[in-house]
């Protein structure tokens, strides 16, 4: 029987001597020679040095040692069963070290995570208050990412501390599905406002006047801004109906219009005509018209055809005074934005009046210029149309500031 320190054959059989815990062990047979069969087994000895030396270099390699403890305890489990003749125990006594100093490793690591989820609580305590739920969600869910990302806590804290988490994010994410809950709520009941809304909306259709449509449809949209918070997708389908209706109701009002005006005869819209200038030169007597000009024209528009001849004199008249209701209102604006509304009524006619001064001075300056550049050009007769229209136009924004100018004299 060939013996050596590690090993040894009997009857044709390889054994591996005990070593601490564990017995002899059959590990082959001699197939040629004992010295063969024992060389054979030394030498795969090398194979479990291997996979010890692996473990440890890649522990001294890495931060994260603690991942490899599982490591170190699969190879005390699993090597004494590897065949091989070799100093096995010398192999568990250096297991046995690295799983100490990888049991301390973890130790440490689970004290310092302790403070980290012990620090995270905190915050966490302090985020789940809000009522503000989607600052505070995004809050809670970066203490929830950073608490992931934190190792294991020692068993005994494990469950206390793990447990105080889930309470208050649980705690957290259900009154946040509460609060939804009773918006969603509240929303469906409010669209029942909405459907009442589109239901008055419809009545628009039965709105004869122009006029009279646009006024209503301006107080329809004040009210729309009143109805309240309601989903962006149902809101923008009754908004879209809204819109239609009036696009309908508009669209019919200058229909029948038309035809109202088509019916009557000239003389008749003459007389309409000549009524409105002359309410709007009562209108035009006052040194701040109040009136909406859209509204005026728009009627004046859908007041019946007259004769070429007429229209053309009625046109004319019609822009003069309009072209004063609007300027003085302009005048008006700026009036403000000088004294804001504190100044007595002395300094606010004097200021109107140098208002209307500095507007004139520089209308009579670009119409001056302008004449001035006429001269330097040799136009076509295209050209000779666009340019007459564009003095005729500076002529009369001259003659409107002269006719407010002398209004504001007469009433000062």
């Amino acid at each position: 029987m060939e013996e050596k320190e590690y090993g040894f054959i009997k009857e044709g059989k390889v054994f591996r001597k005990a070593f601490l815990d564990c017995t002899d062990k059959e590990i082959g047979e001699v197939k040629e020679t004992e010295e063969a069969a024992m060389l054979y087994y030394t030498e795969r000895f090398a194979l479990a040095q291997a996979k010890v030396n692996d473990v440890e270099e890649k522990i001294n390699g890495t931060e994260n040692k603690g991942s490899y403890l599982m490591k170190v305890l699969h190879l005390k489990e699993t090597l004494h069963d590897f065949d091989a003749i070799g100093d096995f125990e010398g192999l568990y006594q250096r297991l046995d070290l690295l799983e100490e100093q990888l049991n301390s490793f973890v130790q440490q690591n689970r004290l310092k995570n302790l403070e980290i989820k012990t620090a995270l609580l905190a915050e966490l305590e302090e985020a789940v208050k809000s009522n503000e739920w989607k600052s505070a969600t995004a809050e809670v869910k970066e203490v929830q990412r950073r608490w992931i990302k934190t190792g294991a806590v020692d068993d005994a804290e494990k469950e206390r501390i793990e447990g105080t988490f889930k309470t208050m994010l649980d705690g957290f994410f259900e009154r946040r599905a509460g609060f939804y809950a009773d918006l969603e709520k509240m929303m469906k009941e409010k669209e029942a406002n909405y459907k009442e809304f589109i239901d008055k909306a419809e009545k628009l259709k039965e709105i004869e006047g122009y006029t009279d449509l646009v006024e209503k449809i301006r107080t329809l949209k004040e009210e729309w801004k009143d109805l309240g918070r309601i989903k962006s997708d149902v809101r923008t389908e009754f908004w879209n109906q809204f819109q239609a209706i009036i696009k309908t109701a508009i669209s019919k009002a200058k229909k029948e219009g038309k035809a109202k005006a088509g019916s009557g005869n000239k003389k008749e819209n003459l007389e309409n005509r000549s009524a409105f200038l002359k309410e709007l030169e009562t209108l035009n007597q006052k040194i701040t018209p109040t009136a909406n000009v859209k509204s005026l024209k728009d009627k004046w528009k859908n007041l019946g055809p007259v004769s070429r001849a007429d229209m053309d004199r009625l046109q004319n008249e019609f822009l003069f005074l309009m072209d004063q209701i609007s300027e003085k209102q302009f005048i008006e604006s700026l009036l403000h934005k000088k004294l804001k509304g504190k100044q007595n009524d002395a300094e606010k006619e004097r200021v109107r009046m140098k208002i209307i001064y500095d507007l004139l001075h520089r209308d009579k300056n670009e119409l001056s210029t302008f004449k001035e550049n006429l001269e330097k050009f040799n136009t076509s007769s295209g050209l000779d149309k666009l340019i007459g229209g564009k003095l005729e136009l500076q002529e009369r924004k001259v003659k409107v500031k002269e006719e407010i100018l002398k209004q504001f004299k007469a009433g000062a």
